[in-house]
């Protein structure tokens, strides 16, 4: 992921090279911010909206490995953790240390005791075991420099069945520099032999797509084959 300072210098550059106003340049100005302001903006009403419907999508269950990557205040965290209890496990994973202390005060005050906090580097989740059923990105996958890598990195912690799951907005759909596109996603995906295997109608303006390897007998190994909602 990409480091605040360095983040800054990326966000101001792209801003000249390609003539965007600092109106537009809210993605960046928020990695500035005290943990404080930016728990608040992560929490605004755009960020959390659906949450329990994303989370019925994902059809978790007891005993599943989750990894929430990026996972910021915990907003899908603390859900996600409630969903897999009692015996599976959450992992909270994030490159700020501030974020990780709230997330994990948050979820003693809940009561939640299978959520753990990971804090990742900058290409590599570091998460403590390699059994993950679902690694879940939401709004996250635009602010890491290194996509390819880290989705690489991220693909070893997988089981044979795992699931990447992403949730983003269209370059093409937004004033925001900053998103990515779903053909780039799958591009990447592409490269670590992971694919479209159901992609959600649940947002009106971003995408919501979970990918997987072809295994065993399942319908992935008919990639042509139309995706569910």
């Amino acid at each position: 992921m990409i480091k605040r300072g360095k983040l800054q210098i990326l966000c101001f550059a792209f801003l000249g090279l390609f003539g965007i106003s600092l109106a537009d340049a809210s993605a960046c100005q928020l990695q500035q911010l005290p943990a404080e302001e930016y728990i608040k903006r992560m929490e605004r009403p755009d960020r959390v909206v659906k949450v329990n419907e994303v989370i019925a999508k994902l059809r978790l269950k007891p005993g599943d490995i989750v990894a929430d990557i990026g996972s910021g205040s915990g907003t899908f965290s603390v859900p996600m953790a409630k969903a897999v209890a009692p015996n599976g496990i959450l992992y909270a994973v994030d490159i700020d240390e501030k974020m990780l202390d709230y997330i994990a005060e948050r979820a003693k005050k809940e009561g939640i005791t299978n959520l753990r906090t990971v804090l990742g580097e900058y290409d590599d989740p570091k998460l403590p075991e390699k059994g993950v059923d679902v690694a879940f990105f939401h709004r996250v996958l635009h602010m890491i420099e290194h996509r390819q890598i880290y989705v690489n990195a991220t693909a070893k912690y997988l089981k044979p069945d795992g699931r990447i799951v992403n949730i983003d907005k269209n370059r093409e759909d937004s004033a925001n520099w900053m998103w990515l596109n779903q053909s780039d996603v799958d591009n990447w995906m592409a490269a670590i032999s992971f694919y479209p295997a159901e992609k959600f109608g649940v947002f009106d303006d971003r995408y919501f797509v979970s990918y997987q390897r072809p295994y065993g007998n399942s319908v992935l190994l008919k990639k042509r084959e139309p995706i569910r909602d």
